[in-house]
């Protein structure tokens, strides 16, 4: 039977590093040692033994405040395509949810992207490039019910409030923002307000819903960042997979933020590109790039 266990005792420990270089440093002709990092006193490791007790896979959890990252994940070759690496992940998860945490960060290898989507991991941007040639993307997955997920709810009212002074038909087509956690924004809409003969939701409104995501998330951004804008949509460009007659729901990444908004501070137009999906349900219907335009907005002078 194959257990995940905490690495204890001295020998154990000295198990669970050395199979964590073998499998992620070793590869890539990286000295013993560096398989270790400055969090590892304060993280919370794993090991899943063989039956016959075999060290096999390590991953480590650090948990900070309601967010957790899993690191340092690794399945012997020989032993994938058995459901295991899916189980030393379930394992993480029960960790991180028995400390109630909300969501679970990560940098998978790009190769690695698709295993953990199949776990539940939604991928929202791009990662750190290791090694100088090991290119990650980010993926995050919630823990709990996403509409109970609003990291800034005065701000994602004002939001709300605003888009009804300035955009009326947001009303009419029942936008809800549905998760915002610092780093993602969801955008909900009503499927009913919004749907054409073909018993589908019009063109039109999933173009305006992604546009109003892309918008939403460069809005409460800029206010995570003290800053003062007024995003525009220069450009858009969308592709249409799937019609959408589920629950419509758009989704954008912070990727490249706030780095592309600090030409403001210089009271200088920050100009760049954001990709938004839209899911039709759990399906994949619309990919939306929009070219912004955020404008600096003078403080008035006394």
């Amino acid at each position: 039977m194959y257990r995940v266990v905490t690495p204890q005792t001295a020998a154990e420990l000295d198990a669970y590093y050395q199979l964590r270089w073998e499998l992620l440093r070793k590869p890539f002709n990286l000295p013993i040692g560096s398989e270790r990092d400055e969090y590892d006193s304060v993280a919370i490791h794993r090991m899943m033994l063989a039956p016959d007790g075999t060290p096999i896979a390590v991953g480590r959890l650090f948990i900070g405040g309601d967010e957790a990252q899993i690191r340092f994940m690794a399945l012997r070759p020989e032993c994938r395509g058995q459901g295991l690496g899916t189980l030393m992940v379930d394992d993480l998860v029960q960790l991180a949810a028995a400390e109630k945490v909300k969501r679970l960060v990560m940098n998978a290898r790009e190769e690695a992207v698709e295993f953990y989507r199949k776990c539940g991991f939604l991928e929202v941007g791009g990662g750190p490039v290791t090694f100088g040639r090991i290119p990650h993307r980010q993926m995050i997955r919630s823990l709990a019910p996403l509409q109970t997920i609003q990291y800034r709810p005065e701000w994602c009212q004002d939001l709300t409030t605003r888009w009804a002074r300035g955009v009326p038909i947001s009303e009419k087509m029942g936008m809800d923002i549905s998760h915002y956690d610092g780093q993602t924004f969801h955008l909900k809409a009503n499927l009913a307000a919004n749907i054409n003969v073909h018993g589908a939701m019009f063109a039109g409104s999933i173009y305006s819903q992604c546009v109003l995501a892309g918008w939403g998330l460069i809005w409460l951004q800029l206010r995570e960042e003290g800053l003062l804008g007024e995003p525009v949509l220069a450009e858009g460009n969308i592709t249409y997979h799937h019609p959408v007659d589920e629950a419509p729901e758009a989704r954008a990444a912070r990727e490249g933020m706030p780095a592309v908004l600090q030409p403001l501070k210089a009271g200088e137009t920050a100009r760049f590109s954001l990709k938004i999906r839209l899911y039709s349900g759990s399906k994949l219907a619309a990919e939306f790039l929009g070219q912004y335009v955020v404008e600096p907005v003078k403080r008035a002078s006394h």
